[in-house]
């Protein structure tokens, strides 16, 4: 994408919001969106003609309350339309919409029941989310053992997320059972 054959030269930097930077000598506008969870990390680096955010987070019974109180009662009603268990669906919506809060690099400052979920969709084992204040986006979830990942984009994007997907399914084993 940026045609920089050392890796050593790419430098992530702090943005005023606490958001990563990209410091590339010779380039700019490459961008970056990054999460991490216990030991993992991920990445995403996109041009700014096409934003992109990615999160990932374990799936634990145990921050339910914390969760749930960043849910709309109009998201609770779509809970029902996902095949999972109440946790995962839980953690899949936080990483949808802290997938989306990165695109708008508010992050965590803003109230999550902003970006309220509109529609879910399951087609081939990828989850597919429309959010109700912000329809240019659209996000897609994968469920890799223990854990969720969430990448938003622009809806009108076309990507193949098979490839992404098969991509993640090489690393889930070792994201089931870390802890």
């Amino acid at each position: 994408m940026t045609g920089e054959d050392s890796l050593e030269r790419i430098c992530i930097e702090q943005g005023i919001f606490h958001h990563p930077v990209v410091n590339l000598p010779n380039t700019t506008n490459v961008q970056v969106s990054i999460t991490h969870c216990d030991d993992l990390a991920a990445a995403i680096a996109f041009s700014e003609e096409l934003p992109m955010g990615i999160d990932v987070e374990r799936i634990s019974v145990d921050r339910n309350k914390v969760l749930e109180t960043q849910m709309t009662v109009k998201e609770g009603n779509l809970f029902l339309c996902l095949p999972y268990s109440y946790e995962t669906t839980l953690t899949l919506f936080w990483t949808v919409k802290e997938a989306l809060s990165k695109i708008l690099k508010t992050g965590l400052t803003t109230s999550f029941h902003i970006f309220e979920i509109s529609q879910v969709e399951e087609k081939d084992g990828v989850v597919y989310s429309l959010f109700e204040n912000f329809p240019q986006y659209r996000t897609a979830s994968f469920i890799l053992g223990d854990y969720v990942c969430s990448i938003t984009y622009p809806k009108k994007t076309e990507w193949n997320v098979a490839v992404v997907k098969d991509e993640l399914q090489e690393i889930e084993p070792s994201m089931t059972n870390r802890l």
